[in-house]
């Protein structure tokens, strides 16, 4: 899933250890600029995967994802998600998330899922404190 607090990830070049150990170099990750969740992009997960076994195995401390699988496609997936005017501006929280989380608000409600209605006014109540924040 590349949204994540109410609006698209956006992509970053990261070293990442893998389970075993290794480090994998130009992983490009789909970070949150609002909550700072952060994963591996999905497009790639498999090629990374059999990247940092491949690593694991042959008993290699590091290696670079980009060389083993191509630039362009490391390229293609910083382009798939940019920057956004919460990168760019430094800011956590958009009137946009707020909007949206709110509409997804009206439809749990129409649909009767109190449960994700909770997890939405949960979210609604951490954006108001990361907007209390970012205007300090």
């Amino acid at each position: 899933m590349d949204i994540c607090c109410g609006l698209t990830m956006v992509a970053r070049l990261e070293n990442v250890y893998s389970e075993g150990g290794v480090l994998i170099q130009d992983v490009p990750l789909l970070v949150c600029p609002t909550c700072r969740r952060s994963q591996i992009s999905p497009d790639i997960l498999f090629d990374y995967q059999m990247y940092a076994y491949y690593c694991e195995t042959d008993g290699a401390r590091s290696g670079s994802l980009s060389k083993a699988i191509g630039e362009e496609k490391i390229l293609h997936q910083l382009e798939k998600y940019p920057e956004d005017i919460r990168i760019q501006q430094k800011i956590r929280v958009i009137p946009e998330q707020i909007d949206n989380t709110l509409d997804l608000m009206n439809l749990a409600d129409l649909i009767g899922d109190d449960r994700w209605h909770q997890e939405l006014v949960d979210r609604i109540t951490h954006f108001s404190r990361w907007i209390h924040y970012q205007n300090d």
